[in-house]
């Protein structure tokens, strides 16, 4: 790391000269993929999210699996997760121009990065020079937080990934942006606990709202917010009336220990812009391969 906090081999212009269409490519993909549909902007944060939160922003995500191995994206955790035909087509596209310089890794940084800011969010630019890994495994997505957890465990699971209780509740902000399926939430609504019936951080009203989404069956989905495609603070807002869809959501504006970050977020959209960017670049840095560690792939879906 250097003193920036930014791994040795990355800087914000790692393609300058080995690739120097690289981002406008990214960017001019992501933006023709978000016209045609936009809920692509959630798809593509939360790829980025669910990689880099399991051995690292390395595009383990990506790889297919074998006979001989189940790979993260076949976990129930990431089976929902869509957008994978985006990368393709940068990577595509990249190939073309310059074959072997652009890493699977850093293409997924810039189109979730590109999703954020053509959503109405920050604009930020990231370090590149992240490489591909070469482990993809079904059992490390146990690594992903679970939409059942509690405030003190969210706090602790991205603690032992170096973040802190703010940087937390501020990507938590992601779910500005996206739907959930009833599957993930429909523990709240029945035989909660021994003394409720529903869960009692949940408003009434919404309470009905997500049994009713839900008897539509387990696929059925809710919008995370009331605007589903913006990014925004309304989520935190969504909080604050005890609408939050996910219990790990509702969590956060229920312990004392996030509360205020909620309310702070709510009140002030610039200063939860602010603090999402730098959390997302931050996250963005998790366990980075860089020379002999890694390798660019010529094809997403498989190691070299």
């Amino acid at each position: 790391m250097n003193i920036n906090g930014v791994a040795d081999g990355l800087s914000m212009n790692y393609y300058l000269f080995s690739c120097p269409m690289a981002e406008v490519i990214v960017k001019n993909t992501v933006a023709n993929a978000l016209q045609s549909d936009p809920t692509l902007a959630a798809a593509l944060l939360r790829m980025h999210f669910h990689d880099c939160f399991v051995q690292g922003c390395d595009a383990s995500i990506l790889i297919d699996s074998t006979k001989d191995n189940v790979a993260e994206k076949d976990s129930p955790a990431n089976l929902s997760l869509r957008g994978y035909d985006i990368i393709d087509d940068v990577k595509e596209q990249l190939e073309k121009q310059c074959p072997g310089v652009v890493s699977c890794a850093d293409i997924l940084a810039m189109a979730a990065r590109d999703a954020v800011f053509f959503a109405g969010g920050p604009l930020y630019d990231i370090p590149k020079g992240r490489e591909d890994g070469s482990i993809s495994r079904i059992m490390d997505t146990i690594n992903l937080p679970s939409p059942m957890l509690n405030s003190s465990e969210l706090i602790r699971m991205f603690g032992q990934r170096g973040f802190t209780a703010q940087e937390m509740v501020a990507l938590s902000g992601a779910h500005t942006l996206g739907m959930a399926k009833c599957s993930s939430f429909k523990s709240r609504l029945s035989e909660f606990d021994s003394t409720h019936i529903w869960d009692p951080s949940l408003d009434t009203q919404f309470a009905r709202t997500l049994s009713k989404t839900c008897s539509a069956g387990d696929n059925a989905e809710q919008t995370l917010d009331s605007t589903r495609n913006t990014f925004d603070n309304d989520y935190f807002n969504a909080l604050q009336r005890k609408a939050g869809v996910l219990f790990s959501d509702q969590t956060l504006f229920v312990s004392e220990r996030t509360r205020g970050l909620v309310n702070g977020y709510a009140m002030n959209q610039a200063m939860f812009f602010f603090d999402f960017q730098r959390a997302v670049i931050k996250m963005g840095l998790l366990d980075i391969k860089e020379g002999s560690k890694g390798e660019v792939r010529h094809n997403c879906h498989k190691f070299n």
